[in-house]
């Protein structure tokens, strides 16, 4: 008995060190092909290969080593074995044919070996897209193509052919081709829009492939005008290539036939709005609001249209113009407050009030708002942040605190509640409270919104990087003072203490600080070409500041929308997208960039 007993631990100590050393030479074989050692890894996934043949990542990196080291000889034999003594041997074939066209486009051994592929693939789709796959994998993509293209003329078209076959004339720089198959399946297999859209996002990308697309959409539906989905296409390419007019044009005629009741215009003017072309975006929710109630998102149309127009008007001093927007928005204010659809409108009323000195009417418009019975939480909770701004720009810092507690409160793991939070640190700053400032912002360092977690950083880093440095603070009171008198718009007074700042402590860390407010100073009082200069001193003076790219990015959005200087803008965007990987704005300076570079 303690014989066999001594005969399975000595067994179950071999298997155990077998499989301890099999383990350490897969370890080391994948470390081996990853830094591209292929001389020595393929002496182990050889070796392992030969133990477990069915294991596919060892058959994968063996064939890879073998293919690397040119060792087609080696790499012929093992595909012919794997056909063998595998019950797939349809994919060792192509494996075998991949390594004679590797050594030999030529070879009449490939030429053999692929018309049995071709002759396999012609018993049933499923072959034909497993060796279309497997050529694809070898990168033989026209292979590929070849066999789909058999498949769809023995077995008939289909949405899953037709789509292959088209990714992989895109891949193989055969575009139009690809195009024209995804308009065909458009056109006979009924392919929707939205089937197509993600594709189209995906792979046209560039403004000659968007152009190619309309000129062919233009010929299809002269000859296929009751298409749908090429009408929609149609309006897509407009709007890829920033023809908001004609986007505008086709979105009508796309609204009227299927009497979608404004919705499809309704998205097309927040697309026109995100791109900063508000006379575009305002004509489109003109066209909604023209739908009357029952229209589309009537209330929200109604408020785009506020916002947008009083966008407008505050570049200009047309003082007709103004009245007409006041007539208009106080009566619908009268008419509607406090109705939960018409709080876009009244948050821009009330910010009109302001604007216009009356701090009590501005307040009462939100009060209806913060204190109504029937007013969604939410839209409560909006209304009172909006209400502590005014109360900020009144003067009023207490007030202002109260309601954003209670929003905090009530909203705590909720963006609302961390905006909330944030205002509340920043109130903590301008009265110089800054370690209770800095804890708050601590915690919102890790908020779910990207936005309210950048603010919070650089406000804390602007505590902690200038507290201390002088005995008393008294540069960063006045810097907070700055900031203060900004946000109560009173420019004058928070120029004026920036300036001190740079006075009394001209080598102080605050002056990155300093240049920032400075031009956010210019840009509200409209001197953009002052804002753009300081903007672009601060990004050259601390190029390696936090504060560098939101300089940058402002700078661009000024000398594109404001300086008329597109080409300027589309090299800030360039600096941001290779200089500054990480930043926030990374996103919106890419799409920019595209806009201004044409697509």
């Amino acid at each position: 008995m303690m014989g066999k007993t001594t005969s399975f631990l000595i067994l179950l100590i071999c298997l155990i060190q077998g499989s301890v050393v099999h383990a350490q030479n897969e370890r080391l074989a994948r470390s081996l092909y990853e830094q591209k050692d292929f001389e020595r890894a393929v002496l182990l996934y050889e070796e392992l290969h030969n133990k477990t043949p069915q294991n596919p990542e060892f058959y994968e990196k063996y064939m890879g080593c073998l293919m690397e080291l040119q060792d087609y000889k080696t790499a012929k034999k093992t595909c012919k074995r794997m056909a063998k003594s595998t019950g797939y041997p349809l994919i060792f074939i192509i494996d075998e044919s991949w390594v004679h066209y590797t050594e030999d486009e030529e070879s009449r051994r490939f030429e053999k070996l692929y018309r049995l592929i071709l002759e396999k693939s012609q018993n049933n789709i499923n072959i034909s897209l497993r060796s279309a796959e497997r050529y694809k994998l070898r990168g033989m993509k026209d292979q590929a193509i070849d066999i789909l293209l058999q498949a769809e003329d023995l077995f008939g078209e289909s949405s899953r052919l037709s789509n292959e076959i088209a990714l992989l004339e895109i891949e193989t720089g055969n575009r139009l081709k690809a195009l024209e198959r995804y308009l065909d399946m458009t056109v006979r297999q009924n392919a929707s829009f939205d089937q197509l859209k993600r594709i189209f996002d995906t792979y046209i990308t560039d403004s000659s492939d968007v152009v190619a697309l309309r000129n062919l959409l233009m010929s299809k539906i002269r000859v296929y005008p009751h298409v749908t989905a090429l009408g929609e296409w149609l309006q897509w390419t407009f709007v890829q290539l920033q023809d908001w007019e004609k986007a505008f044009v086709y979105t009508r005629s796309l609204d009227l036939r299927l009497r979608e009741n404004g919705y499809r215009m309704f998205r097309l003017g927040y697309l026109c709005k995100s791109n900063g072309e508000l006379q575009q975006a305002l004509k489109c929710f003109d066209y909604c609001l023209k739908k009357g109630e029952d229209g589309y998102e009537y209330g929200t149309a109604l408020g785009q249209w506020f916002d947008i127009k009083y966008q407008l008007l505050s570049n200009q001093n047309d003082s007709t113009e103004w009245a007409i927007f006041d007539e208009k928005i106080s009566h619908y204010i009268q008419e509607n407050s406090p109705a939960n659809s018409a709080f876009p409108a009244a948050e821009i009323w009330a910010k009109r009030l302001l604007s216009k000195g009356y701090l009590d009417s501005s307040t009462h418009v939100l009060l209806a708002y913060a204190k109504g019975n029937y007013v969604h939480p939410e839209i409560k909770a909006q209304a009172k942040l909006s209400l502590s701004d005014v109360l900020i720009q009144s003067g009023d810092v207490y007030g202002s605190e109260l309601w954003l507690t209670q929003v905090e409160k009530a909203f705590k793991d909720d963006e609302l509640g961390q905006k909330a939070k944030f205002k509340r640190a920043e109130l903590s700053f301008y009265r110089g409270d800054y370690e209770w400032a800095n804890m708050q912002l601590d915690v919102l360092k890790g908020a779910t919104s990207q936005l309210i977690s950048n603010d919070a950083m650089e406000l804390s880093l602007c505590i902690t990087d200038n507290l201390g440095i002088d005995s008393n603070y008294s540069a960063l009171n006045l810097y907070s003072k700055a900031r203060l008198y900004f946000r109560q718009q009173r420019f004058d007074s928070a120029l004026r203490y920036a300036e001190k700042v740079v006075l009394d402590y001209p080598s102080h860390s605050l002056g990155d600080e300093v240049l920032l407010l400075k031009a956010k100073i210019s840009e509200a009082q409209s001197n953009y070409q002052r804002a753009a200069d300081l903007y672009q001193t601060l990004a050259e003076s601390y190029p390696q500041d936090i504060l560098a790219d939101n300089a940058l990015f402002a700078r661009a959005r000024l000398l594109q929308y404001k300086l008329n200087q597109p080409e300027k803008a589309k090299e800030v965007y360039q600096k941001i997208i290779l200089n500054h990987t990480q930043s926030l704005y990374i996103a919106q300076a890419r799409e920019e960039f595209r806009k201004l570079r044409g697509f």
